[in-house]
């Protein structure tokens, strides 16, 4: 079974092609695992041999970025007659139909539209239908390349770039429906995705974690090896108890970035990524976001920043994360939750109360407690 593969984004890189082009190429194989049988790149297409149901095909092909579409498709000798062999196969008899043809081999001696519309006149003799290149039951979609081939279904890919393609980052993961999301759409801009999540257990519990871990797992089916790194939120916890309430979540959130910043420093990550998005609730405010983040070395990557809850919901929908995320857990933002929570936070006071806790030595702990729990 041949099926040929359409990449966007890459297609405009420069000197570097080459090396979006293999990790795309590594990332399919990955994939499709045994299912693959064969893979070559011509004409800037990605062509497979693959053995399986059609169904497993597409559902693997469906997890990799960097394909803006893909199809099924049928190769045939570089000739009307030829492919006209390919097409009166398919059972059009009543349909409304198009055909589309794109001519990389310029030597062909026919053009585009002289194809198109030789192998349309063929099928509206044969089959009685009638031509609807606006609306049509059945668009045939013919390449003349090295060979010709037909499909009769363009499906719809991820796009984006090839993960590993843009270095890593670390997420904070939460229990939530946000923070996945932003990894999947870090994952789609190319990034290797790891974790860290800071949980509300005196130690890591692995049963109490498993919604956690069943995050990563799913996130992990769209490329790459996850790491998830779990820090206890006990020691803040033991320090924030004289912290007013109403900034508490503020200062926690800074907690939060000191250490998603050491990790990213001495492990070697490129930026934190972060589920935010502006107004959402109120730790997410434009004032409360600037005084948690402030003094980071790293950047920190917000890729929901201006969507609303219900553009979040339908992503986590598509990557598959949302029935996870919604299952009951308890995470450390709800265990400082407060009823008239502050949407103004002074960047000033909360330096002032990070210093009064021993906001650094609290980092260097939970760093030194950083313990991996899971490659998946």
């Amino acid at each position: 079974m041949l099926v040929l593969v359409q990449y966007g984004e890459i297609g405009i890189k420069g000197k570097n092609r080459g090396t979006f082009e293999r990790m795309l190429g590594a990332n399919i194989r990955r994939a499709l695992g045994s299912m693959l049988e064969g893979i070559a790149l011509r004409d800037s297409r990605v062509f497979l041999e693959v053995s399986g149901s059609e169904k497993k095909v597409r559902e693997a092909l469906m997890k990799v970025f960097g394909i803006e579409w893909f199809a099924f498709a049928y190769e045939c000798n570089k000739s009307a007659d030829e492919i006209w062999k390919v097409v009166q196969k398919l059972k059009l008899k009543g349909k409304k139909i198009a055909v589309d043809t794109k001519r990389v081999d310029k030597s062909f001696p026919m053009k585009s539209q002289e194809l198109s519309a030789e192998i349309g006149s063929r099928i509206v003799e044969k089959f009685g239908c009638k031509v609807d290149l606006e609306h049509p039951d059945v668009k045939v979609s013919i390449i003349i390349a090295r060979n010709a081939y037909v499909y009769y279904e363009k499906i719809k890919g991820l796009g984006g770039l090839p993960v590993g393609s843009s270095g890593k980052v670390l997420c904070l993961l939460s229990g939530g429906i946000d923070s996945p999301v932003a990894a999947w759409m870090m994952m789609k801009r190319g990034c290797l995705v790891d974790f860290l999540h800071v949980h509300s257990f005196e130690r890591w519990d692995a049963k109490k974690g498993a919604k956690i871990v069943a995050l990563v797992k799913r996130i992990k089916e769209y490329g790459g090896e996850p790491r998830l790194y779990a820090v206890s939120y006990a020691d803040f916890y033991a320090k924030a108890g004289g912290l007013p309430p109403e900034y508490e979540l503020v200062v926690f959130r800074k907690y939060l970035y000191g250490l998603a910043e050491k990790v990213a420093l001495e492990m070697g990550y490129g930026a934190v990524v972060s589920g935010d998005s502006l107004g959402q609730v109120a730790s997410q405010t434009l004032q409360n976001i600037g005084a948690a983040e402030s003094g980071l070395s790293v950047p920190v990557f917000r890729p929901l920043i201006a969507l609303d809850k219900m553009e979040i919901v339908a992503l986590a929908e598509k990557c598959g994360t949302y029935e996870i995320s919604i299952k009951p857990y308890k995470d450390c933002c709800s265990l400082v939750a407060v009823s008239n929570p502050l949407t103004r936070a002074k960047k000033s006071e909360v330096e002032r109360l990070a210093a009064e806790i021993g906001m650094d030595g609290l980092i260097l702990k939970g760093f030194g407690s950083v313990s991996e729990h899971i490659k998946t």
